[in-house]
């Protein structure tokens, strides 16, 4: 609304003469980054219309925002970062047809300033051959580095702080994939920034306002950035040994990274991403490999910051093979650890990246209570989250089906399951570098496969147990222990987990995993698998396969190796109260 007109009195106390001033002018509107905003779908639309108007970050970098306000109001309001995925621009939840519940127009018809950045490196942040002018010398794709991509989401906000847009007090962020990534890094600094060598600074704005996130709802996103790249199945922060490659999704991480601005070779490593490429596909690990992944872990992820994050409400995918729940589970656990009255509460479902479902109504319900967080941290209505809370829904087939099962609810993670359901074998079993049948793992290459298609089983397939199911409802990590002696390098224990029909001796896969063996290693192993929710028929058989090899999913061991396993068991976490007919075993 404009201001009304202010009269200003002058007392002369001897002459007792009352004068006025004239009015003062109208206010003006609301131009955020000095954009124009024009009024469109009940909200205002400020964009950056041209090369000349983007918005310099902390370093020169020019990049392409647009900003949309409330239908009225001369601010400050509520903020809130919708951060788009990798290859997208900022156009990905822009106008009411990109997602019906998570959108700009949306967010700023509750009341929201909504800041829709492209990130560095793509469109017309420097990603675009045409929008490469001399200012974006080294404006290049650094996969969300904290120390660049993250603070240029604090450099923006900032901006719009000093021009009165945003109010410093109600700063929140969203994003889904590569913006959840950053919505997660924003949570963790909360108030600070980090600088380009490493360091740690406080997030001011650039006239010098203390600046800090409000609360934060990251999507589909992961908190260690080495285990994008390679897992150990030691848990998702394990760091020894050096896992294997997630060939599949490292391998398309690196294509849609390649379609922006990419750094010449032989530059800073942190830039340096066809480097990185080449070290993941050799397979072993040398001092270079290394180096690398210890950059993606402490600028890429969040694992290795202090500090206690700003209010979080993380969405993460059992279906989701790029980054599974454990991702989530790592930070929602070691926050708790600290504090258990912690303001972090957990989303999970049939979500994410492939091969997940995204059954609609699951997700609506879902983004209604992401939206019901932001308006509770950041708006100051309605009821936050309890501490640690948790919802689920689970995976259901066909993948078009409308809704998963659920939803689930329980005071903290692993309260969802209310029992275990354990099964084992006494046989000796072995496994190498060999692996089963190329077809079927061609067949389930998450880049391509649907988890909802029956298959054969493997008659190859060196290593298996299974149990009978009564009925139950798997909801949480299934968790395989046992002994192993291992001979030769780079071994590895990879784990698929599978629910076979006996009437059509047909079996669908339900979760995998996989484990990096040490050299020579010996003794005792255990390691949790992705995990997933998703109810066994009374009567099927849960069947654990385990193989030393499931290229493409994961990378093959470059060198031969063996492995001898006994005294395996795995051990389901169920949403069934306990029962001796929870499963029987055999086989």
């Amino acid at each position: 609304m404009p201001s009304l007109p202010r009269a200003f009195v002058l007392c002369a106390a001897a002459a007792a003469v009352v004068a006025f001033a004239p009015a003062a002018a109208q206010a003006a509107a609301p131009a955020p980054f000095g954009h124009a905003c024009t009024p469109q779908d009940g909200v205002r639309f400020c964009p950056t219309t041209d090369l000349a108007s983007r918005v310099a970050s902390f370093d020169g970098t020019p990049l392409d925002v647009d900003v949309t306000l409330p239908a009225t109001g001369d601010g400050p309001f509520p903020t809130l970062l919708l951060l788009h995925g990798l290859g997208q621009t900022k156009t990905a939840f822009e106008g009411t047809g990109s997602d019906p519940l998570y959108n700009n127009v949306r967010f700023a018809q509750q009341g929201y300033a909504v800041v829709t950045p492209t990130a560095r490196g793509f469109g017309n942040s420097c990603g675009a051959l045409a929008s490469r002018t001399p200012d974006c010398a080294a404006g290049w794709v650094r996969l969300d580095d904290m120390r660049y991509e993250v603070r240029d989401a604090q450099t923006l906000v900032g901006r719009l702080v000093d021009d009165g847009v945003a109010k410093p007090g109600a700063i929140g962020a969203t994003g889904v994939s590569y913006g959840g990534g950053v919505s997660m890094m924003l949570a963790w600094l909360r108030d600070r920034i980090r600088t380009p060598d490493g360091g740690y600074a406080k997030w001011r704005s650039p006239k010098g306002t203390p600046l800090s996130l409000t609360a934060s709802w990251p999507r589909w996103g992961w908190t260690n950035g080495e285990s994008i790249f390679t897992r150990n199945g030691r848990g998702p922060w394990s760091r020894t040994p050096t896992g294997v490659t997630v060939q599949a999704y490292a391998g398309g991480i690196f294509s849609v990274a390649f379609s922006g601005f990419v750094a010449p070779t032989g530059g800073a490593l942190s830039a340096d991403i066809t480097t990185w490429k080449q070290q993941l596909d050799a397979g072993a690990v040398g001092p270079e490999t290394t180096a690398t992944l210890d950059n993606a872990y402490r600028y890429h992820g969040v694992a290795g910051v202090s500090g206690k994050p700003a209010p979080l409400l993380m969405e993460s995918g059992w279906t989701d093979a790029l980054f599974p729940v454990p991702q989530a589970l790592a930070g929602y656990d070691a926050v708790l650890r600290k504090d258990p009255q912690a303001p972090i509460a957990l989303q999970v479902g049939d979500l994410g990246h492939g091969p997940a479902a995204n059954h609609p109504d699951d997700k609506r319900a879902l983004d209604r209570a992401g939206q019901r967080f932001l308006d509770a941290w950041l708006k100051g209505k309605g009821a936050k989250p309890a501490p640690a809370a948790a919802t689920a829904y689970t995976m259901t087939c066909p993948k078009d089906a409308p809704a998963g099962g659920g939803p689930y609810r329980a005071a903290a993670f692993g309260a969802l399951a209310r029992s275990r359901l354990a099964f084992g074998t006494s046989r000796a079993l072995a496994i190498d570098q060999n692996g089963a049948s190329a077809d079927l793992a061609a067949k389930l290459n998450p880049l391509t496969s649907s988890l909802c298609t029956p298959q054969d089983p493997d008659p190859a397939s060196p290593a298996q147990l299974s149990v009978r199911s009564a009925g139950v409802t798997l909801i949480g990590l299934p968790v395989i222990t046992g002994k192993v002696t291992t001979k030769g390098n780079y071994g590895q224990l990879d784990a698929r987990l599978w629910d076979r029909d006996p009437a059509t001796g047909k079996q669908l896969l339900i979760t995998r995993g996989t484990y990096r063996l040490d050299t020579d290693q010996t003794g005792r192993f255990r390691f949790a698998l992705d995990g997933n929710g998703w109810r066994f028929a009374k009567g099927h058989r849960i069947v654990v396969e385990l193989l030393g090899r499931d290229a493409p999913t994961y990378g093959a061991s470059p060198e031969p190796f063996s492995a001898s396993l006994s005294g395996v068991r795995v051990t389901l976490p169920v949403r069934e109260l306990p029962s001796r007919r929870l499963g029987t075993t055999g086989g």
